[in-house]
C-alpha cells in the first residue's frame, strides 16, 4: 500500500452550502465545525477483478463526504507535483488483499455520513457536449495494449457514489476501503464509440472487522483443454474465465450477476502461481475485504461470459461454504469431492 504523507485541513468561507475542503500537504488546523467533535478517517480503494484487461487506471481528483447532519467535505489530493493534484491508480493491480490509500488519517467531523462520492479527472481531448459531460481521462487497457477511456454513467458533476453509511468515532479512528467491483461495473457504453463505462458498483468494508478467503483449485476440475495465459507478470499466469463468486449465506445456490440484491457481494480471479517455498505451481484464488458471516464461495470458468446487467446462465463447477472472522483467513480450496 503506498502512504500518503500529513494533511491540512482548511475551512473554505464563500456561498451557503460550499462545504469544507481538506487539502493534503503538511500539517495544519482542524476543518469540523465549531459545535463537533472531530475524528480520523482513512480510505483505500480494492478490485474485484474484470477479464480481459491488464490495467484500469482511474485518476482520482478528489473525494466528497457527506455527514448524515452536517456539511459536505471535500477532500483533495496534493501529490509531489504540485501542479498535478489527480491521484492515479491501477485498480486491477489491487486485486485480493491488496489495496491502496487514498488518504490516511485525516481529521474530519465524527459522526454519521450518509455517502462518498469519487469525482474523476476529465478527458482533456474529449469533444462537445454530450461526450464531454461524461467522458474521463481514466482508462481500461486490454491484453494487446488497446485502450480505451471510460465514461461516467451519471455524469462528471455526479461522479461515482457510493450511497453507504458509515461512522467516524469522536476522538478515535475509522479506516475503510471501497471495492471497486470492475467485474459488474465495467462494460462498453453504447451511447459512445470507442467508450467503455464505469457503473457505480463500488461495495464499503471496515478494515477493522473485514477477513478474506483464500484456496486452490483441483486441475482435475479444469474442462479439458484449458490452459493459463503468461502476461508478462514473473510466476503468474492468468485464467481466463476461472474465477470465484462470494455469495453471502450458506448453501446458496450460484447465479449469474445480474445486478439485483442476489449478486455476488464480489469476485476473485483463479490464477496459476509459483510457489516459492516448494517450486511447485497452483491455481489459487483469493477474495479480499470481507465482512464476518456466512457465505457461499461457487467456482466458475466461465465468467468472461457473465454479463452483469442482464441473466447470462453460466456453469458453475463446484461449490462450498465458508465462514468469514474478522482479521482472519478462511481456507476454502475446490476438490469437487462432497467432504
Amino acid at each position: 500500500m503506498s502512504q500518503m504523507g500529513m494533511w491540512v485541513r482548511m475551512a473554505v468561507l464563500g456561498a451557503a452550502g460550499a462545504g469544507l475542503v481538506a487539502c493534503g500537504g503538511g500539517s495544519g488546523s482542524s476543518s469540523s465545525s465549531d459545535d463537533g467533535g472531530t475524528g480520523q478517517m482513512s480510505l483505500a480503494v480494492t478490485d474485484a477483478p474484470v477479464d480481459s484487461a491488464e490495467r484500469v487506471v482511474v485518476r482520482f481528483t478528489h473525494v466528497e463526504l457527506q455527514p448524515a447532519d452536517g456539511e459536505r467535505i471535500t477532500i483533495e489530493f496534493d501529490e509531489e507535483d504540485e501542479e498535478n493534484s489527480v491521484r492515479e491508480i491501477d485498480l486491477l493491480a489491487l486485486q485480493g488483499e491488496d489495496s491502496e490509500f487514498l488518504f490516511e488519517d485525516e481529521e474530519v467531523t465524527a459522526g454519521d455520513y450518509s455517502w462518498i462520492r469519487f469525482h474523476l479527472e476529465p478527458e482533456e481531448g474529449a469533444s462537445a457536449p454530450p461526450l464531454s459531460n461524461y467522458a474521463t481521462s481514466s482508462f481500461i487497457e486490454f491484453v494487446g495494449g488497446y485502450s480505451e477511456n471510460l465514461t461516467i454513467p451519471g455524469g462528471l458533476q455526479a461522479g461515482l457514489q457510493l450511497s453507504s453509511g458509515f461512522s467516524v468515532p469522536e476522538d478515535g479512528a475509522v479506516s475503510l476501503t471501497v471495492d471497486f467491483d470492475l467485474r459488474k461495473a465495467i462494460r462498453e457504453d453504447p451511447r459512445f464509440e470507442d467508450y467503455h463505462r464505469m457503473r457505480r458498483s463500488l461495495r464499503l468494508v471496515d478494515n477493522d472487522t473485514a477477513g478474506s478467503i483464500t484456496g486452490t483449485v483441483d486441475p482435475a476440475l479444469l474442462p479439458d483443454g484449458y490452459t493459463c495465459e503468461d502476461r508478462g507478470e514473473d510466476g503468474v499466469e492468468a485464467c481466463p474465465g476461472a474465477a470465484v463468486y462470494v455469495f453471502e449465506g450458506e448453501d446458496r445456490e450460484p447465479v449469474d450477476l445480474r445486478d439485483t440484491e442476489d449478486d455476488a457481494i464480489t469476485t476473485a480471479n483463479v490464477e496459476y502461481r509459483h510457489v516459492e517455498e516448494d517450486g511447485d505451481w497452483e491455481y489459487r484464488y483469493t477474495a479480499g475485504f470481507i465482512e464476518p458471516g456466512d457465505y457461499t464461495v461457487a467456482l466458475t470458468f466461465e465468467a468472461d461470459e457473465d454479463d452483469p446487467e442482464e441473466e447470462t446462465p453460466i456453469d458453475f463447477v463446484d461449490q462450498a461454504n465458508a465462514t468469514v472472522e474478522a482479521g482472519e483467513t478462511t481456507e476454502v480450496d475446490f476438490t469437487g469431492s462432497d467432504d
